[in-house]
């Protein structure tokens, strides 16, 4: 019997392996393709988006007429060249891919513990309220037999 147990849990390893490389792999074809998208953007795209920020800059700088709680200084358009999309995908698709593994993987072994602790329960539910009296009659008597031993 212990041989069936343990080739049940052979294949329930398997099983949530398999899970994991799906999980992961999905994530890296995904984090490919949108770093690929933005990679080789079409000129046009990339202008209407650094139109947008020369735009959003130029509003924000125009609201700065000292009647608002917090001052704070111009935004200098120069220092910004490229989206942050293309900044992200291009100088740190490293860090963002090993974030986006480790916290999947965190993530991931949480549910995967939640699942065993509630499939291996010794009780297939709550008990109903005749059963918790039984039980704590049982174990009084038990108590009085130690007792009286």
């Amino acid at each position: 019997m212990e041989r069936q147990g343990n080739s049940w849990s052979i294949q329930v390893k398997l099983l949530w392996a398999a899970a994991y490389v799906g999980i992961i792999t999905a994530i890296v074809v995904n984090m490919n393709h949108a770093r690929n998208r933005v990679l080789y953007a079409p000129d046009q795209t990339r202008q209407k988006d650094q139109q947008d920020w020369e735009d959003w800059v130029e509003k924000s700088n125009q609201h700065q007429d000292g009647q608002r709680p917090v001052e704070r200084k111009e935004i200098d358009l120069r220092r910004r060249p490229v989206s942050n999309m293309t900044t992200l995908m291009t100088q740190y698709y490293g860090m963002c891919l090993t974030g986006l593994i480790l916290f999947s993987t965190l993530i991931f072994a949480v549910v995967m513990y939640m699942f065993h602790g509630v499939s291996r329960s010794g009780t297939s539910g709550p008990i109903s309220l005749e059963q918790e009296l039984a039980a704590e009659q049982s174990r009084g008597e038990l108590e009085d037999v130690r007792k009286t031993s």
